[in-house]
């Protein structure tokens, strides 16, 4: 009889013991996969951002896109970068045209190289969408159609930014699920949304599309 007892409280005492590592091991757990969820959304925060600074220092010129340093680790900046190296290259050795005005005597095709690169700058210039996303995804609290065009009418001073269209965008974002619009009194702000949460809502987009 006292061995089928001490084998009963030897069982129980196991039993409290796999109860109680299985309880620590479940809030480890949860906590180790909200830290990293919390670390995947910055990092993907951050990767916008970069985005968006390359996307602007190229609109700026071509001196700025060539200051920007390498990171193999984000997707397309080395891409961008040797672009406007590539392009800064072939500038000075490209022969000009050798067509002359009959009147002046004057060598034609500077205006139109100029031109090209004007083209070229803009060719890999980002989006209006794409910079006003990476302006709330940056800022990450609530801002209105009015704030969102003065920064990028600071940042891009040589690009046209209506706020109108700026507040089309805003609201496109808005119907795709990749911004939250809120009111405040009188006010209407503009917000990004979560990763997940814009890739549901452009599945449903797509479903009820199809």
């Amino acid at each position: 009889m006292d061995t089928s007892a001490d084998n009963t409280n030897l069982k129980s005492q196991y039993a409290a013991q796999i109860n109680t590592d299985l309880e620590r091991n479940s809030a480890d757990h949860e906590r180790l996969s909200s830290e990293i969820t919390a670390l995947q959304q910055q990092l993907l925060v951050l990767e916008n951002n970069r985005a968006l600074l390359l996307g602007m220092q190229q609109s700026l010129g071509d001196e700025a896109a060539a200051a920007v340093p390498e990171n193999t680790d984000v997707s397309g900046s080395e891409n961008g970068s040797s672009a406007a190296r590539k392009s800064a290259d072939r500038s000075p050795t490209r022969k000009p045209n050798k067509k002359t005005d009959a009147a002046s005597g004057k060598r034609k095709g500077t205006e139109s190289g100029g031109n090209r690169s004007k083209r070229m700058r803009e060719a890999s210039a980002p989006t209006l969408r794409d910079l006003i996303h990476g302006d709330l995804t940056q800022h990450g609290e609530p801002r209105s159609a009015a704030e969102v065009t003065a920064t990028l009418t600071r940042a891009l001073p040589d690009r046209e930014i209506k706020a109108t269209v700026v507040r089309s965008t805003l609201e496109s974002l808005v119907a795709k699920g990749e911004a939250h619009r809120t009111k405040q009194q009188r006010s209407v702000l503009y917000s990004a949304t979560a990763p997940d949460a814009a890739a549901g809502a452009a599945e449903r987009s797509a479903a009820s599309s199809s």
